[in-house]
């Protein structure tokens, strides 16, 4: 394990993460709600910069950073590391698992053409892959149609497991086989992508220049610019996403590149600036950003059952919003909820990990 000393992210860099990670989740639920209701403005599948897949790439970023910064602050070994990594996932992915599962049942009562839309067949083997993390192995893609976000998930898992199994390793030729046996299971569309996660635990590492903050919030927002030209402009390399061979790593080039530029205003962020009494909106911020990850994977199958339970209108902007708002507030409801029962899924994960008494809430 690397000797580096840890950052402190509190005060204005702490704000700026939770609202960079809110604003990816608002961008996903924005950008699926509104190609729905508005087809034909849609963003072109022919053309480069879809948002909601540039807004994975940030969380991707953002995913790398921040494990960074917990397993180098406060590294309570591997067993504990995948305690807390294992019952953060489940906790989440799981119950939303079975939350798409019962809406597909009402979907199907309801508006049973809607589902079939929906649907491509074998979905209790998708919803039981999604479930393991193996759906998207080599040049699988299988998902449940109805939340086809959970692709993500089962590439952070595997990000989780392969740094784990290196940032732990203990010497000796056995200790870099299985981080290398990892790589080999999760197959080429996953560690194609892995470079932009990558991006992000460097982001933490390397040392950060010695800039005034102003100047350093400058080049921050500088790097969020050049990615966002990047996302805009640099055509699909070398394929279109959404497709054969690799789906959603198909411009795993283009993705290495956004990624490069988010991961820059990361490392250039300032860090150590405690809050202020003016910041105490900060708290807020966090807990906010907590339930983007419910957000993220209970957006899409709360949004087809909304159209369900309420019907359709095209091109209706007032029915767009009072969709969004509605599944906006459920899915942090639910969010909520979720987060509740997290220390069910820590002791089970305790016990089966054989962890020590210790807790931990990473």
């Amino acid at each position: 394990m690397l000797n580096i000393k840890p950052r402190v992210i509190i005060g204005n860099s702490s704000i700026f993460l939770d609202a960079l990670r809110i604003g990816a989740a608002l961008t996903v639920l924005y950008i699926h709600a509104f190609d729905r209701w508005f087809p034909t403005l849609a963003h072109p599948q022919y053309e480069p910069g879809e948002p909601s897949h540039a807004a994975v790439i940030i969380f991707f970023v953002l995913s790398g950073y921040v494990i960074a910064h917990t397993t180098i602050s406060r590294n309570r070994g591997a067993v504990l590391y995948a305690q807390a990594r294992l019952s953060r996932l489940c906790s989440i992915v799981i119950p939303a698992l079975a939350i798409t599962a019962l809406i597909a049942l009402v979907v199907k009562q309801v508006d049973p053409q809607l589902l079939a839309a929906h649907s491509r067949g074998h979905d209790w083997v998708r919803y039981i892959a999604s479930g393991l993390f193996v759906n998207e192995l080599w040049l699988f893609s299988a998902a449940p149609p109805l939340n086809g976000s959970l692709w993500s998930l089962s590439f952070e898992f595997w990000y989780y497991a392969i740094f784990g199994l290196w940032f732990f390793r203990k010497g000796g030729w056995i200790s870099f086989l299985l981080p290398i046996a990892a790589v080999l299971i999760a197959g080429p569309k996953i560690v194609v992508m892995m470079p932009v996660w990558l991006a992000g635990y460097l982001a933490y590492i390397l040392p950060r220049p010695t800039v005034k903050a102003a100047a350093a919030w400058l080049f921050v927002l500088l790097g969020l610019f050049a990615a966002w030209l990047a996302v805009t402009y640099i055509p699909f390399i070398p394929y279109r996403i959404g497709y054969k061979p690799l789906y959603y790593a198909n411009q795993f080039v283009t993705d290495w590149v956004v990624g490069l530029f988010v991961a820059a205003a990361l490392w250039i962020v300032p860090t150590g600036d405690h809050l202020s009494t003016e910041h105490k909106f900060a708290n807020v911020f966090r807990k906010a950003a907590d339930l983007t990850f419910p957000l993220y994977v209970l957006h899409f199958p709360l949004l087809v059952l909304w159209r369900a339970l309420f019907g359709y209108k095209a091109y209706d902007m007032v029915q767009l919003w009072q969709a969004l708002i509605s599944v906006l507030i459920v899915a942090s409801l639910l969010g909520v909820l979720l987060e509740m029962q997290r220390p069910v899924w820590t002791r089970f994960f305790k016990r089966a990990l054989g962890a020590s008494k210790r807790t931990e809430n990473i």
